[in-house]
């Protein structure tokens, strides 16, 4: 149910491990788990409020991170390549790794105030995300996973995007009120999740 709140689930297009097809397709597969392993990089080095603006470098190595899966997604829909699974899971990675602390710098900022907590405290730390997250993907498509511990990291990765968003709108809304707003993005992360499966089964 979880998977089919964010993906089409095409079979052609996803990934089998011991004999069962992943939640989510390829590219989802590489987003998501992206964003499972920022989420664990940031809870164990306590960035979850992290609001410095990224280096230079850094930023420009996030945003370059979108355009592999911006071109292949839009050239393959086309009908000017038909994209691989390799492409796909590697595409998803590369955006999935770069696209929370973006989120968390736009929920976390604050215009005029000192915003020296660091995201990522050096460019390594950055490519140490995507490099954790590609690496997966592509022990996936290898096919040396594990069905269900690549379907719960997933599924994690799933729950933690839409928390991420709603964290973003939450923090942006309250102003300088104090709230438990990861708590509440959690629960509404959840809730979602679960009311869009439901409408789509």
């Amino acid at each position: 149910m979880i998977g089919s709140a964010v993906c089409h689930q095409m079979a052609e297009r996803s990934f089998i491990l011991q004999g069962q097809q992943l939640p989510v397709c390829a590219r989802c597969t590489g987003i998501y788990s992206g964003m499972f392993f920022s989420m664990v990089f940031f809870v164990i080095f306590r960035r979850l409020h992290g609001n410095r603006p990224y280096s230079t470098k850094g930023m420009l190595l996030g945003a370059l991170a979108f355009i592999p899966i911006s071109v292949d997604g839009f050239f393959s829909y086309l009908g000017f390549w038909e994209s691989t699974q390799l492409l796909r899971v590697v595409t998803g990675a590369l955006a999935g790794a770069s696209l929370s602390g973006f989120f968390l710098l736009g929920a976390n900022f604050m215009v005029g105030a000192e915003n020296n907590k660091p995201i990522f405290q050096s460019f390594g730390e950055q490519l140490l995300v995507m490099g954790m997250t590609l690496l997966f993907g592509i022990m996936i498509w290898l096919n040396m996973g594990s069905y269900f511990v690549t379907s719960v990291i997933v599924v994690l990765g799933i729950v933690y995007f839409w928390a991420n968003l709603i964290y973003l709108i939450l923090k942006n809304l309250a102003g300088n009120r104090i709230l438990p707003f990861w708590l509440l993005s959690f629960c509404g992360s959840f809730l979602i999740i679960m009311t869009i499966g439901v409408l789509r089964q």
